[in-house]
């Protein structure tokens, strides 16, 4: 087996770890967003777009450490003493990996509470917002209503 082979597999797993640290942060930012006194949605619009573009990429990462895993995974079974090292490392990787991805969850979860609440707030306002426009255009009828004199009928007979 080729010494390219695990050289990829480790420049994945090290790539999709600097991804998911970039994750991390973009996760910390959108929660300073929407937690933040007068949230700029252009701000949170441009986060959630560099978010979508790392889960692409982690995504793309993923299926190729799979089909070269594919690849190379009888090899690294049946001669596991020749890439001890290399699996070593793999397996330190791959856990660094998963702590980093319940790292993202963990913020995500807060993110979607947070986020939730700064929904509920804004649907609030939007209410209160076409209660106040409702009782202005009820308020606007009513007055033109009072300075209309309805025509009136004199009998002029004693």
């Amino acid at each position: 087996m080729s010494e390219a082979y695990m050289s990829m597999l480790i420049a994945s797993q090290e790539k999709k770890l600097e991804l998911l640290e970039r994750a991390i942060e973009l996760d910390k930012e959108q929660e300073e967003i929407i937690t933040g006194e007068k949230p700029d949605m252009r701000a949170l619009d441009a986060n959630i777009d560099a978010k979508g573009a790392l889960v692409g990429e982690l995504d793309r990462l993923d299926d190729g450490f799979e089909s070269l895993y594919a690849k190379v995974r009888d090899e690294l079974i049946n001669n596991k003493d020749a890439h001890r090292e290399e699996i070593r490392t793999l397996q330190e990787l791959i856990k660094k990996i998963t702590g980093k991805i319940a790292e993202v969850e963990a913020i995500e979860a807060r993110s979607k509470v947070n986020f939730e609440s700064f929904m509920k707030k804004k649907r609030h306002s939007l209410k209160d917002n076409r209660s106040s426009v409702k009782a202005a255009n009820v308020y606007a009828v009513n007055m033109r209503k009072m300075n209309k004199i309805d025509s009136v009928f004199v009998d002029n007979k004693k």
